[in-house]
């Protein structure tokens, strides 16, 4: 199955670190393919900002908006949706995953 992630939620104020905790715990614990949802042009800026960070290790792909259907993380049009990716909502998104997992 496949969580897409919207790029938003890897930008600031959103925290890198909540980011990759939640892609381990999607990919690992949940056997989902983590792809992250990219607005046209952009691919390439978000790969090396994730790359700079550290937090691409568990994103199997950057697609294009609209490519790709499955659970869908991001702001609006999502099964889970958060403003923003950190600290404070963190446990409910893994709770959402577990959720869709079970």
């Amino acid at each position: 199955m496949i969580l897409k992630i919207e790029a938003v939620l890897t930008e600031p104020p959103s925290s890198i670190t909540v980011f990759r905790d939640t892609t381990l715990f999607a990919s690992t614990f949940c056997d989902l393919d983590v792809l992250l949802e990219c607005k046209p042009g952009t691919r390439s800026s978000y790969w090396h900002w994730l790359k700079s960070w550290g937090a691409h290790d568990f994103v199997e792909e950057l697609v294009r908006e609209g490519e790709e259907t499955g659970l869908f993380l991001g702001q609006k049009r999502a099964n889970i949706r958060v403003d923003e990716l950190n600290h404070h909502t963190y446990a409910f998104v893994i709770d959402c995953l577990r959720k869709f997992k079970s």
